[in-house]
């Protein structure tokens, strides 16, 4: 099964949109200065998975490299969802609560 990568060249609306995402993690997260967090989207490369997914990256420096897929593309992914997709993180990591969510 071949992956299809979009290319290197990154329209501004998709970079800021990564960029809010990656704003919005590092908050659910609580994450501290060490925490790398990286917000990419690909195909998945199955016709019957229906287009794009987000993909989130967590490194700590201590901790093996943690993903978690959202089955949208970066532009529609909300606040509730990165809330539901981290939330096994933030319960591993100990933290008492999860940001709320959007009403």
């Amino acid at each position: 099964m071949a992956a299809f990568f979009f290319s290197r060249k990154t329209p501004n609306w998709r970079s800021a949109a990564a960029l809010g995402l990656k704003v919005q993690v590092r908050s659910v997260i609580n994450a501290d200065d060490d925490t790398v967090v990286s917000v990419s989207e690909r195909d998945c490369g199955d016709p019957g998975c229906g287009g794009a997914l987000t993909i989130v990256l967590v490194m700590h420096p201590r901790r093996p490299t943690e993903a978690f897929k959202i089955d949208k593309p970066l532009e529609q992914v909300t606040q509730s969802d990165l809330t539901d997709a981290l939330a096994p993180l933030v319960a591993q990591a100990g933290l008492s609560e999860l940001s709320p969510k959007p009403k």
